[in-house]
């Protein structure tokens, strides 16, 4: 406990003014600088789009047409007496007209509200997929951090082994004077204290490197020595997946629902007004040669009673695309249930593991100040020392690891389940 309070005196005023940053925080702005989260209002403004467009099918359309011909033949009445010669007129083969059309849609059959549902579907898909997709790239990020974090430890923890060092080297050379050890047992710890700064500084830019990723992922330039936050999330007992990929299987089968209605809707009769005025020759008069105004008005239905089948197969062919996603929904959660299974079990295993670790570094510790009594004595080389020193930091480490994996495994199993940190 020595030790740990003298750690935290020597590098707190160095902390103090150093960055911080938590794992929430991290995700946090992660989210918030992901490219993917402005699809969002992109999916916004395709479907008020096609809702407009689609909207103009019950407005008026108004076409204006015109039309110039040359037949080879026209209508004729011949009638052979001779009291009604010329009194029909000889029809012109050259024929034009010029004429608005009026067309009004009375009754659609549902059509256009089926596309408006389908419109409104295919948007929470897009909503969902994206979501999913964030939260897939929050679990790459989880693993950076924790990465990044477990390095920054093990800087700590060698650190301290220095200081350990540096403290004995200390008293050798006290030892020295007094011919109680050679120099050959301080070059010794000296060499090893060199290839700790090596390690240090391999680490330390391994960390670098993943607090760069992390700072592209987060729009924030983060300093190479941040002070990652160790997380202390919950672990709750319940295990119900509730991911966002669950809710991207409904909406998708949601989706195919409003297919159906569509393709239903399609099939159903369809009522239209219709108007047409216009100029030319002939007229509706079909034995006037003359240009004449004329106008046309009326109602139609169209419906097509029997097209082979086409919409009870594409019905079909729906139903068959919704049971694919329901399949790979039930995959899908098979395969979250095994990992979060497979998850719970390795947190029991980190905890059990933990439960001597404390006891174990007790008698490390014991057995490292034996020793060190020991080479002041000059009853043992620098080389015994040290082989104990590192099994007393391994198990230091190990410690820290251990709490470190433990949390770490906590926070992954809730991300099995679907928990999603960095939204508060």
């Amino acid at each position: 406990m020595k030790i740990y309070a003298l750690i935290l005196v020597v590098f707190i005023p160095f902390l103090a003014g150093a960055q911080v940053l938590s794992l929430d925080s991290c995700l946090n702005l992660a989210g918030k600088n992901y490219p993917l989260k402005n699809k969002g209002e992109l999916l916004r403004q395709t479907e008020e789009l096609n809702n407009k467009i689609s909207a103009v099918a019950n407005y008026p359309s108004i076409k204006i047409n015109g039309q110039a011909s040359w037949q080879t033949d026209v209508t004729q009445v011949s009638i052979d007496n001779p009291m009604f010669a010329g009194l029909l007129p000889e029809m012109s083969k050259d024929q034009y007209k010029i004429y608005a059309e009026f067309n009004q849609t009375i009754w659609d059959g549902g059509i256009n509200k089926a596309k408006k549902e389908m419109e409104n579907a295919s948007f929470n898909t897009g909503m969902s997929q994206m979501n999913s997709e964030i939260f897939s790239h929050k679990e790459r990020i989880a693993n950076l951090f924790f990465a990044a974090l477990s390095m920054q430890k093990q800087v700590e923890i060698l650190e301290m082994k220095k200081w350990q060092i540096d403290n004995v080297i200390g008293d050798l050379r006290v030892a020295l004077n007094n011919n109680v050890v050679m120099q050959s047992q301080i070059d010794i710890l000296l060499a090893e204290k060199i290839l700790l700064d090596q390690n240090i500084t391999e680490i330390q830019f391994e960390t670098a490197y993943l607090v760069k990723m992390l700072s592209v992922y987060c729009g924030t330039e983060f300093e190479d020595n941040i002070t990652l936050l160790v997380p202390t999330p919950a672990l709750e007992g319940e295990k119900t997946i509730n991911r966002p990929e669950i809710k991207y299987f409904e909406i998708q089968q949601q989706q195919i629902m409003a297919g159906k209605n569509l393709i239903e809707t399609s099939r159903m009769p369809k009522v239209f007004a219709f108007a047409q005025a216009g100029y030319g020759r002939p007229g509706l008069n079909m034995l006037s040669n003359s240009f004449e105004p004329y106008a046309i008005v009326g109602a139609k239905l169209v419906w097509t009673p029997w097209e082979w089948n086409k919409s009870k197969n594409e019905i079909q062919l729906l139903t068959v695309k919704s049971d694919i996603i329901a399949n790979a929904k039930q995959t899908f959660l098979m395969n979250q249930n095994a990992l979060l299974e497979a998850q719970y079990q390795r947190i029991i295993k980190i905890q059990r593991l933990s439960e001597t670790d404390e006891e174990l570094l007790g008698l490390r510790e014991s057995i490292t100040k034996s020793y060190l009594a020991q080479l002041n004595g000059g009853v043992i080389k620098s080389t015994d020392y040290l082989n104990v020193l590192n099994d007393e930091n391994s198990q230091r480490l190990k410690i820290e690891l251990h709490q470190l994996m433990l949390y770490e495994a906590i926070v992954k199993y809730n991300l099995i389940k679907g928990e999603i940190y960095g939204d508060k």
